[in-house]
């Protein structure tokens, strides 16, 4: 292909591009087998679903891809459009209400959290999810949820950003403070996590390090020059966030704790019993009544903080490194105490 032919054919995407996009601010269902609007663009039905797939990718978080009959034929294809607030958010809501009322602790916690969100209701609707969340008041009371930190405004913003980043693949530039400041350039936006009540943000460093940054302690977030990564950033790191237990798991191997609750707290730690970690299982309950299980962890602080609070009831058995670390904070503790 020739540089003009190659230029034409590069402004003429562009221009189908910016067309399509008007289309869609304007309220228009398209979808690539119509025939009008191939003609309109001069391209065929594959150009067509091209150009459709690089704009859901690029604008994921406000375009709808979903399957609808067409008025012509009336065969289902696959229809782009701009995501419309009040008919998705009601309609999805709406299958909570029809699904049975083991979903109702479900619209009980998004209320709660954010009563903004049932604002453009039909009123038809409104009225049936009062009566779900009346009926529902009384039964559940969630002190804690995923929601706690999004009431502040800032807050918001910077989680909306920082999901655009991860769902778009995009590079940034963050601005961090823990203990002190440091602005990591050109940081690649992995995913985002929750975890003990808190929001994380995962991401790899121009280094190719792991950071976990908690979004409470970003300052400020700012755009990259540098184009969208590659899928292979996220493949790397599946086996870690397919085993992630906590904000202070590492990317690295795990090795294996060897622990024993005592008859007092026996009971919670017995076959059966919801873990404190994925990782945790049960090895045997003795003739004392004490059970031993296991924990895996990357370094002491992933299950220290944890062993702490079940002191003086659970010992750890091995390893012996993870032992003494625990007994020089102990004598610490205790040290402060005196």
């Amino acid at each position: 292909m020739t540089k003009k032919r190659r230029k034409d054919s590069i402004e003429k995407k562009v221009n189908n591009l910016y067309t399509l996009m008007e289309k869609l601010a304007g309220g228009e269902e398209i979808y690539p087998q119509n025939e009008r609007l191939q003609a309109e663009l001069e391209v065929d039905e594959r150009t067509l679903r091209r150009y459709l797939k690089d704009l859901h990718q690029k604008y994921a978080h406000i375009l709808v891809a979903e399957k609808k009959r067409t008025e012509r034929g009336g065969r289902r294809v696959t229809v782009h459009r701009v995501v419309d607030r009040k008919r998705d958010v009601a309609e999805a809501f709406r299958f909570f209400l029809e699904s049975g009322e083991d979903l109702g602790w479900l619209l009980q916690l998004v209320y709660e959290n954010d009563p903004s969100l049932f604002r453009d209701f039909s009123r038809d609707a409104e009225k049936s999810l009062k009566k779900v969340l009346e009926k529902d008041r009384e039964i559940f009371r969630f002190v804690d949820s995923p929601f706690e930190n999004l009431d502040d405004d800032r807050f918001k913003r910077l989680f909306s950003t920082l999901r655009n980043a991860v769902k778009n693949r995009e590079y940034r530039t963050v601005l961090y403070r823990y203990d002190t400041p440091e602005t990591l350039t050109d940081v690649k936006c992995l995913k985002l996590l929750h975890m003990n009540r808190n929001w994380y943000l995962a991401v790899e460093t121009t280094e190719g390090k792991l950071r976990i940054l908690r979004l409470a302690f970003i300052q400020e977030i700012r755009y990259s020059k540098k184009s969208n990564y590659r899928g292979k950033a996220l493949e790397k790191y599946a086996s870690f966030f397919q085993n992630i237990q906590n904000a202070m798991t590492l990317d690295a191997p795990f090795r294996t704790a060897r622990l024993l609750a005592s008859p007092r707290v026996a009971r919670y730690f017995r076959k059966g019993m919801k873990p404190f970690f994925p990782s945790q299982k049960f090895v045997e309950e003795r003739e004392d009544g004490s059970v031993e299980f296991t924990i895996d962890y990357t370094q002491p602080m992933e299950i220290l903080p944890f062993v702490k609070q079940w002191q003086p009831d659970i010992r750890i058995l091995e390893p012996e490194e993870l032992r003494e670390a625990l007994r020089k904070d102990l004598e610490a503790a205790l040290a402060n105490f005196r």
